[in-house]
């Protein structure tokens, strides 16, 4: 993912609409989003981590993940 700016400054290139940002999309709303899912998540990761059967997926493109997740799931779920 690559940013590009809009052509015409605080304009959306397609529709020409005025770009506004939500008030849920302000840095600090985010922040304490992202603090809260890993406070939620934490716990889960622990236990499954404990368990035994945690698994990491890294990369950014769902092209390169989906396969990793795909074949993970058949390994505790079986062949489709």
């Amino acid at each position: 993912y690559s940013y590009k700016p809009p052509k015409v400054e605080g304009l959306d290139d397609e529709t020409g609409e005025p770009l506004v940002q939500r008030p849920d999309d302000q840095p600090e709303k985010v922040r304490a989003r992202l603090a809260q899912y890993d406070e939620v998540t934490s716990p889960l990761v622990e236990y499954y981590a404990k368990n035994g059967v945690l698994e990491n997926f890294h990369g950014t493109k769902s092209d390169v993940i989906y396969p990793q997740v795909k074949a993970c799931l058949e390994k505790y779920l079986g062949e489709p």
